[in-house]
């Protein structure tokens, strides 16, 4: 299973600095990383990002949906590398890190290649990014595994998590969508 989540840096809200907020969402020792950072903005949307795609893997997993972002603990490897543990189930992240923006991938148990791209829109709307991204996503599928995109259709589960049908048939594949600001990405094995 994998789990996605980016953050348009230009975008994001940069009033992070209140207190509630860091002591709502991050542990003490994340709070230490945001704040001995020396990019304290970039390092913030790290770890949300970070505990955001994992928490996707998470509900994908397990069907339990939940808000307690300190249930969701980060660790840093490396500045782009890290896991995220949840209860005791661990999740390996990767992290594609820009001036524009903070893109994650988090892994539960797939063992196979994963395809994934960032997708830059111009246009913010919500349901016009989502249809876009959608759009693009199917096409990326269509091409690695020469299925036609017309017989490809995204349903949500009554959790929220987006399946994809071949025809009526539930496909194997685990995949994840996301968008902030200007950025969209998916990423699929």
């Amino acid at each position: 299973m994998i789990g996605n989540d980016i953050v348009d840096l230009k975008h994001s809200a940069s009033n992070w600095k209140r207190q509630r907020f860091l002591d709502k969402v991050f542990t003490k020792k994340e709070q230490f990383l945001v704040l001995s950072s020396e990019n304290q903005h970039q390092m913030l949307w790290l770890l949300w990002s970070m505990k955001e795609a994992a928490y996707k893997v998470y509900v994908q997993q397990f069907g339990e949906r939940f808000f307690n972002p300190k249930r969701l603990v980060c660790a840093l490897i490396s500045e782009a590398e890290g896991f995220v543990s949840i209860n005791n189930v661990v999740y390996v992240t990767s992290s594609e890190i820009t001036e524009d923006y903070v893109y994650t991938i988090a892994n539960a148990n797939c063992q196979k290649a994963t395809n994934s791209s960032v997708i830059k829109t111009e246009i913010q709307l919500y349901h016009t990014q989502s249809s876009l991204l959608k759009q693009a996503f199917i096409e990326s599928v269509s091409e690695t595994t020469n299925i036609e995109p017309n017989v490809l259709n995204i349903k949500k589960t009554k959790q929220g998590v987006p399946q994809l049908f071949i025809n009526s048939e539930i496909s194997t594949l685990s995949f994840s969508l996301t968008h902030c600001g200007r950025f969209s990405g998916f990423v699929y094995c």
